[in-house]
């Protein structure tokens, strides 16, 4: 029994910042704000065939280039350059070659309004972001964004991925205060700057927590003969005794899974997959590189310049990818309503810039890249899938789509998310990480199948509420002994 006690007080700081900033996070995801859009908006794209864009960059002394795209701005087709992956892009008219000044900017700006449904006039503030902070968490994984603000009294303000044309994340300022209370008692953000030190608190905090539940339901069944004698003149005792037998199944779900999920986070954050940057020069374009490709394309929307193997392609995207709300926004909506947002799609396709016959479809170059990222032979690959919507396996929270799954043979099974449009490894997935999710989802956050979201968050809210009781009687038993 004085081990309980001695380890119960010892965690009742952490159960406390547990509890209350867990009840934070429901109640987060019912007052954020929702996008109205949640896909670029869709207008074909219009390429004379005799556009020259070698000659357009090296007009502009362009003479090389990391990112190549064609895209849709206010019923024009425009060629976007990023001479550097975290400046922002160029802009040029493909029907006169004339710049758009501050064109990223302004692609952003229409973005944010089609995202938001907000007129593009109440835009009050623009700001490139190329680093994680306090205002954008890595959580959201895209970079660079601009942080597009409104007029609004809660300062609405969308972090926008102009290279994708897609939103990273939608915020105001009460969702970025709950983030913060959230990250500071979940996270305990106040140790980011010491990650090992982090863990090991936090891991200590999350054992002692167990040890208490399990310790508390082992006295219990004990002392169970004698409790109505014992706990008759102390009303105190006697509640921590029946809240505690209440909640200590809730206790030892929220930090078992917990300790779990804090050691599968920190393994897979010293896990570093580089994105294989593209480099190329513009005299190595050829004058007819986009002649081939406008002669080949009726109704694409987003177009990109790829690498495969040393060699140049167009990835042409016929229709815009529809991420589900919660890819958007974390869990506003019930998902049982995903389905109404997913978007049909055969997947992106690679046809070479200078000849239109050397076609490729998207499985070779994502093959190609998974197989980089793994440090593996590619006949070591057992199957490839296009992935166009959010699932079980491969969640909102990992942002990109389309994107192909390869899986290698293996005890793990390792599988390897990759984004053709910009070569990045969204995830890497093997059978712990795979269990790891389910057990968070389902035994940390309570997500059971069939079970209402809003039944679900009112009875995380009252566990989580009645661990915090139990833990401050037990307290004050404490100091009274």
């Amino acid at each position: 029994m004085i081990w309980h006690r001695r380890i119960g007080v010892a965690t009742c700081v952490g159960i406390v910042l547990w509890a209350l900033s867990g009840v934070s996070h429901p109640i987060m995801t019912h007052l954020q704000p929702v996008p109205v859009a949640f896909t670029a908006p869709v207008n074909p794209l219009n390429i004379p065939t005799n556009f020259n864009a070698k000659s357009i960059l090296l007009t502009q002394h362009i003479e090389q280039f990391e990112k190549l795209a064609f895209i849709s701005l206010n019923n024009k087709t425009y060629l976007r350059v990023s001479e550097q992956a975290l400046s922002p892009a160029r802009y040029f008219n493909v029907a006169d070659g004339q710049e758009l000044i501050h064109g990223d900017i302004q692609y952003a700006k229409m973005l944010a309004s089609h995202f938001t449904g907000q007129v593009a006039t109440n835009i009050t503030k623009t700001e490139l972001v190329t680093t994680f902070s306090d205002d954008y968490h890595e959580v959201n994984r895209l970079l660079p964004v601009w942080r597009v603000e409104f007029k609004d009294p809660d300062h609405l303000h969308a972090f926008i991925d102009t290279d994708q044309s897609r939103l990273s994340t939608l915020s105001n300022d009460t969702r970025d205060t709950l983030t913060r209370i959230f990250r500071f008692g979940h996270n305990w953000s106040f140790i980011d700057g010491a990650p090992k030190v982090q863990l090991v608190i936090m891991a200590l905090a999350l054992s002692a927590t167990l040890f208490s539940a399990l310790s508390g339901l082992y006295l219990y069944i004990r002392l169970r003969h004698k409790a109505k004698q014992r706990l008759a003149q102390a009303p105190i005792n006697r509640w921590h005794r029946r809240l505690g037998l209440t909640v200590a199944l809730s206790t030892l779900m929220f930090a078992s899974s917990g300790l779990f999920h804090l050691v599968m986070s920190y393994q897979q954050a010293k896990e570093s997959f580089p994105t294989p940057t593209l480099s190329v020069q513009t005299k190595d374009l050829t004058a007819h590189a986009t002649q081939v490709l406008a002669k080949n394309i009726e109704q694409a929307v987003k177009i990109d310049l790829v690498n495969y193997e040393g060699k140049l392609f167009w990835l042409v995207q016929e229709n815009m990818i529809k991420a589900e709300v919660a890819a958007l926004v974390s869990e506003t909506h019930d998902h049982s309503h995903k389905e109404h947002h997913h978007g049909a799609s055969t997947g992106p396709k690679l046809i070479g810039i200078d000849d239109a016959d050397t076609q490729l479809d998207t499985m070779s170059l994502a093959k190609k890249r998974a197989a980089h990222y793994a440090n593996l032979p590619e006949s070591g690959i057992v199957s490839s899938t296009l992935i166009t919507n959010f699932d079980n396996e491969y969640g909102f929270i990992f942002k990109r789509l389309p994107v192909v799954k390869v899986q290698f043979k293996g005890k793990t099974n390792p599988r390897y998310f990759v984004e053709p449009a910009t070569g990045a490894l969204a995830v890497k997935v093997e059978n712990i990480d795979g269990l790891e999710g389910f057990v968070f989802a389902v035994i940390h956050k309570w997500n059971f199948n069939g079970l209402n979201k809003d039944l679900r968050d009112i009875l995380v809210i009252l566990f989580a509420l009645a661990n915090v009781i139990v833990a401050i009687l037990g307290l004050k038993m404490f100091l009274k002994k």
